[in-house]
Order: structure tokens, then sequence, then C-alpha cells
């Protein structure tokens, strides 16, 4: 099958499979800290709902551009631990946070090597 090149639909299957990961992420760390069982596995089951979506993401394009693509969750979790669980994220980290987003966007501009002209 040929895969499609990063479209908008698909970078925004991208960015939903992140904001999954994302959520399942501070689930079972809240979970952890308030020692909750059902908020952890809130997040494992979570999880499971994310590995599909991630299947359809690998079928629609090739994983040398879905993976890159899906550094969305390295802004997401920064953002989400400050909002929800009130932890300090540094000028280093959001400047290196910053280099990720850049990368993010000149990977989804990058075409594969037949597409490019001469």
């Amino acid at each position: 099958m040929k895969k499609s090149r990063l479209t908008l639909k698909i970078f925004s299957l991208i960015v939903l499979c992140d904001v999954v990961d994302s959520i399942a992420q501070l689930l079972m760390k809240k979970g952890l800290l308030n020692a909750s069982s059902f908020l952890v596995w809130a997040g494992v089951l979570i999880f499971a709902l994310n590995f599909f979506i991630w299947m359809t993401i690998l079928y629609k394009v090739d994983l040398s551009i879905a993976m890159p693509a899906g550094s969305v969750s390295y802004i997401l979790v920064p953002l989400a631990a400050m909002l929800f669980l009130h932890e300090h994220v540094g000028l280093v980290r959001w400047i290196g946070i910053c280099c990720i987003a850049c990368g993010i966007y000149f990977v989804s501009q990058s075409k594969r090597p037949a597409e490019e002209s001469p």
C-alpha cells in the first residue's frame, strides 16, 4: 500500500493520539500519587485506546513521518503537568520544548525523496 503524506487529517489524528497519551500519563501519575488504583487502571485503558489510534496512523502514513510528528506529547505533557499536577517546568526545558516544536514543523513539511523536485 502506498502511504500518504502528512495531511491535516492525519496530523490531527496524531495530535489526538498525543492528547490521549497525555491524559493516560496524567491519570496514572495522579493515581500513583494518591494511591488510587482506579485512576491507574483508567490510564491503562486509555493507553489501550491509544494503541488502536496509533495503528490507524501507521496504516495511513510512514513511520518516519508519524513518529517525529507524534512528538507533540513532549509539548502537551509538561503543560498538563503544570496545570494539573502543579509541577515546575524551568526555562531550559521550555527552550528544549520549543526546539522540539520546530522539529515537528520541519518534519511535517518534508517530502518523500520521490516527491522532491530537482
